[in-house]
């Protein structure tokens, strides 16, 4: 089913979970047509969590010293409902990896952040924004299936975002196919949301 669902290429439904204050609101997206980077997948880490969470932490702290927290969506402040939020970044990240497979550098960098960083599932440590979109253009990836989103609000300009990616390399290739599970750190800024850090680890 698997080797089918990223040879058609067709749109599939995935569920996406907002983690709202212990809730799960589910909405539903087209997961199987994204733009994103990566090459290699991954598994969840504990330690990547922790990581993740600990970056988010201060603005976590800031926003709560304001008074942004909880979130309230007006059109006064353009604060998303968790749900619908939910649905923009999945969309985001969607259009990440396709920029990525089709090799669109000034695409792809559109969703980045100037600050942006990433860990990539090859131990080879810590890729600025500059070395990533040097990536773009040896993406090998024919195809991917992203699914089981899940995005938690972080105040009301950050969100922490966790879904996993498989992708399917050309029938030459050493390894066929491989995944990885991603967590991603994305702000708002000048009314855009963007992506600030990208983590990923190799499911075994």
């Amino acid at each position: 089913m698997l080797a089918e669902s990223l040879e058609s290429g067709q749109p599939d439904a995935t569920p996406v979970t907002v983690c709202d204050g212990g809730v799960d609101t589910v909405a539903f997206g087209d997961a199987a047509e994204a733009g994103h980077r990566m090459q290699y997948p991954r598994s969840w880490s504990l330690a990547t969590l922790t990581a993740a969470f600990t970056l988010a932490s201060p603005v976590v702290a800031s926003a709560s010293q304001q008074g942004l927290l909880p979130v309230v969506a007006t059109a006064a402040t353009a604060s998303a409902a968790p749900a619908e939020l939910a649905g923009l970044l999945a969309a985001q990240v969607r259009g990440a990896w396709d920029a990525f497979k089709r090799k669109d550098r000034v695409g792809y960098a559109k969703y980045l952040t100037d600050d942006f960083q990433a860990v990539e599932a090859d131990g080879e440590g810590e890729r600025s924004r500059l070395h990533v979109l040097g990536e773009v253009e040896h993406c090998m990836y024919t195809s991917y299936l992203l699914q089981l989103f899940q995005v938690q609000p972080l105040g009301s300009d950050y969100a922490f975002v966790t879904y996993e990616s498989t992708m399917q390399f050309p029938r030459n290739a050493p390894l066929r196919y491989r995944r990885v599970f991603i967590g991603e750190l994305w702000t708002r800024r000048s009314g855009e949301w963007k992506m600030m850090r990208y983590q990923e680890t190799l499911v075994r």
